[in-house]
């Protein structure tokens, strides 16, 4: 086997690598969606309940009915099912800092440092420029990528991972 051939299996190595992380990042933001969605409305939810204001904020809704001498009670609703007021800051607590976590440990960046000990800046620019593009494969296609100025050896190893990957995820 020739330099030429170890250093795109090498490529390819640091793609799979790389592939597998970002579809594992794919498969939590799914899995954790609610999260999102309940994280984006979190302050707003919060400041509602502290100032009683009735309302719909995505999945939840609050309502306040004015009750004997000048009491108010305060009902909520998450995804359609009343819950207690506590429990839902305790839920908004949780998917805050799962949301948190998960944009953490998969940003852009997070994914890209998979590639640093492989040393190869075309390999970095690929993938960087190409992210998008790549998360396709998470679904068993074929990414279209531009390889820009990328040299033969970053070429042939990316086709040869995205190759690898497919062939190691078929039908998963």
């Amino acid at each position: 086997m020739g330099a030429q051939e170890v250093v795109v299996g090498i490529v390819a190595e640091a793609f799979v690598k790389f592939v597998t992380r970002l579809c594992e990042c794919e498969k939590l933001k799914k899995l954790h969606e609610r999260d999102f969605e309940l994280a984006k409305v979190a302050e707003e939810v919060t400041k509602a309940l502290s100032d009683g204001r009735e309302g719909t904020f995505g999945p939840v809704t609050i309502k306040v009915q004015k009750k004997f001498l000048g009491r108010r009670e305060v009902k909520v609703w998450l995804y359609g099912n009343e819950v207690d007021p506590n429990t839902l800051l305790a839920e908004l607590s949780k998917a805050k800092s799962r949301a948190a976590w998960l944009l953490s440990d998969c940003s852009d960046h997070a994914l890209i440092e998979v590639l640093y000990p492989y040393e190869d800046r075309y390999l970095i620019e690929v993938a960087q420029r190409n992210m998008e593009e790549i998360k396709s494969l998470c679904t068993g296609a074929t990414p279209k990528i531009d390889f820009g100025e990328a040299p033969a050896h970053v070429v042939e190893g990316v086709m040869k991972g995205v190759e690898a990957y497919l062939s190691r995820h078929a039908g998963a």
